[in-house]
């Protein structure tokens, strides 16, 4: 019986933001307790739990794999604490969704389908082993310390992937880098303004980087340089290190008055409504003394900086159309008090392209007198010749759907390329139900594609 659903709505109101995932590591043992599973845990709160076969004297083993933490983001004027508080699901006749937060399908829909797998007695099973991983939406630390020697599988089937009937059989790496100063800053009593660029779709760093979505923190940057004698006081600007930033604010002063900025910002965010035609532009006028203004110089040498950077894809593959094989993405900027810092996430399935990249951004960080550190790195995967189970997935999709399943490489970070290092011998492949704007209050499940792709997933497991 396919109790996905269920266990969905059960888990989203437990908070399970990145770094933070205690509470659903409790859940999923107090689970594997009222079902009577062997399970396992460690410090970074990753969950193991194994079900044995009940056919005779069987020794296959399968392990099913998702992670537990989701990422966090809101819209501006949505009230939630993700540390303390459940998300708000809702839904139409096509998808669920939640109210003015990320949803969590990514990766809550598998996490649920797995928990419904081990939960249904009836069904023809091969020895299982659920992982469950933290930080996936970070640092990955929870598949770094996973401790292999309590795995006995071959075969690791990810239920982390985005689109049905795909079959993610590589991913791209994904290294994040944070940038940082620390500005003298000089006391002015002068009227500031506020102007922000928000109402943009984000979304997944890696899934629609190749897209014609837009970054909040590039374009409002781009407008700022068009602004005369403009010195910057404070900036907020996107969110997560793997979304696309959809909203950017910052206070400026400025010698140019509110209204010919009011109407320029305008002006220049309706050059893109066609690409995002919810785009908003909103400058308020504060007077208030400022203790935190940045020198021209440092306002004109930052704004600079900002635009210099290279966003979205750095380099496409030359044998799949439109595939990326290299890209930026500026997630995040923040400065406060002259204290600035910037996360930005470069991803590659080269690591020539990657070093390069990289090297790219620390000299251009030097150049403008930024630290620049590297915060975490995550290896990519590549495509296995000869998979058992990548045959076993299109083959059980085939005979259920008219639609064949489809091999795919995948410009997204996964744990896969982590699992690999640990274990070079594992087959892994990744599936999963529609699930649309991921990383983004958009994000959304399509609940005929849970039922087609828990059958699919049973199958698989049937099948073994």
């Amino acid at each position: 019986m396919n109790n996905t659903l269920k266990y969905f709505k059960e888990i989203s109101t437990v908070p399970r933001p990145s770094g933070k995932e205690e509470k659903i590591k409790n859940y999923l043992i107090n689970f594997a307790k009222e079902h009577n599973l062997e399970y396992f845990f460690d410090d970074t709160h990753n969950v193991i739990i194994k079900k044995n076969s009940n056919r005779d004297n069987c020794d296959k083993t399968l392990i099913l794999q998702a992670h537990t933490d989701m990422v966090c983001e809101k819209n501006e004027d949505t009230i939630i604490n993700f540390d303390t508080d459940p998300i708000l699901l809702d839904e139409d006749e096509k998808n669920i969704f939640a109210k003015g937060t990320t949803l969590g399908a990514d990766n809550g829909i598998g996490l649920s389908m797995i928990l419904s797998i081990l939960n249904d007695e009836k069904l023809n099973i091969p020895n299982l082993e659920a992982v469950f991983t933290t930080q996936e939406e970070t640092t990955m630390n929870g598949a770094l310390n996973l401790d292999f020697s309590l795995i006995k599988g071959e075969h690791l089937l990810s239920l982390d992937g985005t689109d049905e009937g795909k079959i993610e059989a590589s991913c791209a790496g994904m290294v994040v880098a944070k940038l940082t100063k620390k500005h003298k800053t000089i006391k002015e009593k002068t009227t500031t303004l506020r102007l922000g660029i928000k109402g943009l779709k984000g979304g997944h760093s890696g899934l629609e980087i190749n897209t014609k979505r837009l970054n909040s923190i590039k374009l409002l940057f781009k407008f700022l340089k068009t602004i005369k004698d403009v010195q910057l006081v404070s900036i907020t600007g996107g969110g997560k290190s793997n979304a696309i930033a959809r909203e950017c604010f910052c206070i400026v002063k400025t010698c140019v008055p509110a209204t010919e900025v009011r109407k320029n910002l305008k002006e220049f965010c309706k050059k893109f409504n066609k690409v995002e035609p919810e785009i908003f532009s909103e400058v308020k006028s504060l007077a208030k003394k400022c203790n935190n203004v940045l020198t021209k110089t440092d306002s004109k040498k930052l704004i600079s900086f900002v635009n210099k950077h290279k966003n979205g894809v750095l380099i496409y593959s030359p044998e799949k159309k439109n595939f990326p094989l290299t890209s930026n993405n500026f997630a995040n900027i923040k400065l406060v008090d002259g204290e600035l810092t910037i996360i930005i996430s470069l991803r590659s399935s080269v690591i020539r392209y990657e070093a390069e990249k990289l090297e790219e951004l620390e000299n251009l960080s030097k150049k403008y007198d930024l630290n620049f550190e590297i915060t975490s790195r995550a290896p990519f995967f590549e495509r296995r010749e000869n998979s058992y189970l990548q045959k076993l997935c299109c083959e059980t999709y085939g005979e259920l759907y008219t639609t064949p399943a489809q091999l795919q490489d995948v410009h997204a970070g996964l744990e896969g390329g982590v699992f690999i290092s640990k274990k070079p011998t594992l087959d892994i492949c990744v599936i999963a139900a529609n699930i649309y704007d991921a990383h983004s209050p958009k994000e959304r499940v399509e609940k005929e594609s849970i039922n087609r792709t828990y059958k699919w997933l049973e199958k698989i497991v049937e099948n073994f």
